[in-house]
Order: structure tokens, then C-alpha cells, then sequence
């Protein structure tokens, strides 16, 4: 059967007033002193679905050709237009991609630009949200060969850990971003992700984390 790419969705917390008031001091005030709080809940967050993951494949800790222990092998995140960088001062997913991937120990790459800049979606529809989704997200021109170039030792340490002769797939990308709505943003960036599969050669399977889920 062929391998399919797809999207499986997680987050840390639920967005309740409490965490509601966290991200509004991190994003909006710029206190990005509650960046490593967040980074911590979603670390755990990607420990759960690490464990989980390897539970469903049935590897339990084993290293073999036929059985590799299940893992990601990119990060990248929801980039922002111009526009809200400068309001902002910095792109609230990046920081929290950036950090979960120097604790998990997996390469950061933006793979990722924003084409044109959007209105914020708090107050919009499902449907106008998925409308203004459309065609706002592009691969960076660089995407490609930073993805080439990680799948190329991938492979490398997949022949030093189980002698395998090529690693073969499926690359696994973990996108970030700060909240997850309606899921059409995360959707749309995985639309243009999918798209790396014909430059790398293997399935790509996409799995985005988000701090939050309203």
C-alpha cells in the first residue's frame, strides 16, 4: 500500500481564561519572559505524543532495520507577515519552534513565508478563515535543500544505528504554532509542505503542536 502524507494535530493545554491571559502577555505585551514556561508545556506535550506514537508502532525501545523507533526529523513553524513582526517585535511561534527543537534535539529550519499579510482571525467565520487561507503560505527558496540536506544524515545515522542501507522514510516534519482554531492555518501550511515529498523522495508525514486549542 502506498504511504500517504497527513496531518495529525496535538496541543498542550485548552485555551481557558487563565491561559488565555499567558498568551496575551507573550504575545501581545511581548513578555517573552513566559516563553520558556510555554516551551516546557509543550515539550511535554511532544513527550506524550513521542510515547504514544511508538506505543501504536509497537517499538518499545528496539533498533532494527525493519522497526526504527519513531521520531521527527525537522521543526519549523507558522511564519508571520511583516506586518505583525513589526507590531509584534518577533514571531511568537518561531521562538517556541526554536526552543522545543534545541530540547528535543532536532533541527530548526524555516521551510516556510508568508505571502501576504492577513487580518487577525479571532472574530472570523470557519469559512472566511479557510477563505483567507488561501494561497497566503509559500515554500522559502532555500526549503528544499536544508529538507535534502537533513534527510541526507538521517540516512547516515540510520546506517550507523541498525546498518539499514538508506534511510527511506517517512520524513517527519513537526509544525509549531501558538494556537490551534479551526486548524485552517495549520492546514495550509501543510498543504505547501507536502510538497517537499517529490524534492526529498519519501513520504512525508506532517504533525503540528500547538501551546493551545480554543
Amino acid at each position: 500500500m502506498k504511504h500517504r502524507s497527513f496531518v495529525l494535530n496535538r496541543s498542550a493545554v485548552t485555551y481557558d481564561l487563565q491561559m488565555r491571559e499567558w498568551l496575551a502577555q507573550y504575545k501581545y505585551r511581548g513578555n517573552e519572559r513566559y516563553a520558556p514556561l510555554l516551551i516546557e508545556m509543550m515539550l511535554r506535550a511532544y513527550t506524550l505524543l513521542h510515547r504514544e506514537a511508538n506505543i501504536h508502532l509497537g517499538n518499545k525501545g528496539s533498533r532494527n532495520s525493519s522497526n526504527m523507533p519513531w521520531s521527527v526529523h525537522a521543526v519549523t513553524s507558522v511564519p508571520v507577515s511583516e506586518e505583525r513582526l513589526q507590531e509584534r517585535g518577533f514571531n511568537q511561534a518561531e521562538v517556541l519552534a526554536q526552543g522545543l527543537a534545541l530540547r528535543i534535539k532536532v533541527p530548526y529550519v524555516q521551510m516556510l513565508e508568508r505571502r501576504r499579510h492577513t487580518d487577525k482571525q479571532s472574530f472570523k467565520s470557519r469559512m472566511d478563515r479557510l477563505k483567507d487561507m488561501e494561497g497566503v503560505f509559500g515554500a522559502l527558496q532555500d526549503g528544499p535543500d536544508m529538507l535534502l540536506s537533513i534527510s541526507n544524515q538521517a540516512a547516515v545515522h540510520t546506517r550507523s544505528e541498525v546498518g539499514a542501507s538508506l534511510f527511506k522514510g517517512p520524513f517527519r516534519i513537526l509544525l509549531i504554532d501558538d494556537i490551534y482554531t479551526t486548524g485552517s492555518t495549520i492546514n495550509a501550511c501543510s498543504q505547501v509542505l507536502r510538497r517537499y515529498e517529490s524534492i526529498v523522495e519519501m513520504p512525508i508525514e506532517i504533525y503540528s503542536l500547538t501551546w493551545a486549542r480554543s
